[in-house]
């Protein structure tokens, strides 16, 4: 047998040693030593600045039907008292109003034929009343019952006439009064739809008189979004009382501030937020948490995640920038001020069957530890309980390796 040093062995063997320290430095890459230290619980947020008093400016209210903005004003358009700042299409009512004038014109008409008409009837029915008149007046001073001039049989048939007109004459008083009920009842019902047209036309009339929406005063014109998060434009279709635009109080600002439903953690008012507006990034300014939504809502549409709205104090510091309604802002709300703990990666707690635990070296070994934790921000969290300074833990499942 040779005792030459075979170079590929050595070779594979340098490998093989170097794979391992590699390995060994990939672990303790993977590993993470306990210690106390000081953190801040800190969840975040994004949104807008808001005023927090405004004039709304709305569809006009006295419409009864949907109209279609023809034009509105640009958004942050400074604006003066009785400035034109919203512009509805009358369009569809003036052809309405047209329509409305020409069914007016034709109930007139009607109303005009049916009063002739009933003036006809009635002329005639007065005449066959007064003829009858004077037929009953003859037949019962020209009636003779004696027996020696006239027969029985004469004399009968007479009685029957004078019966007859008597009969008659009742029955067309009958109908006069009928007449005169249906008559009224008839002209009643064309003036009421005459009345119904020329109600409608005042008050296509007074839409048409409020299709131009005027600034009750100055301001910053802002544009309101619908609850899908879409601002008005033309040639959109709008209920009447539906917001459209705002001129708010640029001297008083708040924030609106929404937190994703999986971080809104611990939140609650009077908490202090630290604000950076997108327009002015270097320079940031700090408020505090006036109110927090009861329940966490959908801000887009299409969007199944859901918010909370956070909304902070008026803004009383100077922040050194111009703020304005409407300016993108990002914040950090401060949920637990600065405090001591263990503090470990998120990433190194696992669960199983309801419980906690931590992969803890043990010598050469890892072994399962069952911790409790207690708040923490996004990517630490507190150990409560399991572990003490100077454990080292696992980053990663040891199960898994």
């Amino acid at each position: 047998m040779s005792n030459k040093f075979n170079p590929f062995i050595g070779i594979f063997a340098l490998a093989l040693l170097g794979g391992c320290a590699e390995q060994a430095q990939q672990h303790d890459a993977l590993t993470y030593t306990l210690k106390k230290q000081e953190f801040v619980t800190t969840v975040p947020a994004h949104g807008e600045l808001i005023a927090a008093n405004e004039t709304v400016i709305t569809t006009p209210m006295n419409s009864r039907g949907p109209q279609t903005l023809e034009w509105l004003k640009e958004e942050y358009s400074v604006v003066k008292k009785g400035e034109v700042i919203a512009r509805f299409d009358g369009t569809f009512m003036e052809r309405e109003r047209r329509t409305s004038e020409n069914k007016q014109a034709i109930s007139a008409e009607d109303i005009d034929q049916k009063q002739v008409q009933l003036e006809q009837q009635q002329g005639q029915l007065l005449y066959d009343m007064d003829l009858l008149s004077e037929e009953r007046k003859f037949a019962k001073e020209f009636s003779i019952d004696d027996i020696r001039i006239r027969s029985k049989l004469e004399i009968l048939e007479s009685m029957q006439n004078v019966e007859f007109l008597d009969a008659k004459s009742e029955y067309f008083s009958w109908q006069k009064g009928q007449f005169a009920d249906s008559a009224g009842g008839e002209l009643d019902l064309l003036n009421m739809q005459r009345k119904e047209h020329s109600d409608k036309i005042a008050r296509l009339d007074a839409n048409l008189s409020s299709l131009e929406v005027i600034a009750p005063h100055d301001g910053l014109l802002t544009h309101q979004a619908n609850w899908r998060g879409e601002k008005p434009k033309p040639g959109e279709t709008l209920w009447p009382g539906q917001k459209i635009a705002a001129l708010p109080d640029t001297s008083s600002l708040q924030v609106k501030l929404f937190v994703s439903e999986r971080e809104a953690l611990e939140l609650a008012p009077e908490q202090k937020v630290l604000v950076t507006t997108l327009a002015y990034p270097e320079q940031p300014f700090t408020v505090q948490v006036a109110s927090v939504s009861p329940m966490p809502k959908s801000i887009e549409r299409g969007d199944p995640r859901k918010y909370f709205e956070v909304l902070t104090d008026v803004i009383t510091s100077n922040t050194g920038v111009t703020l304005q309604p409407g300016l993108k802002v990002k914040a950090l709300i401060t949920t637990k001020p600065e405090q001591t703990g263990l503090m470990v990666p998120r990433q190194a707690i696992f669960a199983e069957q309801q419980k906690q635990f931590v992969f803890v070296q043990d010598s050469n070994q890892w072994r399962r530890q069952e911790v409790s934790v207690s708040g923490g921000n996004l990517s630490l969290v507190e150990i409560k309980s399991g572990l003490t300074a100077g454990d080292i833990i696992s980053l990663v499942n040891r199960d898994a390796s």
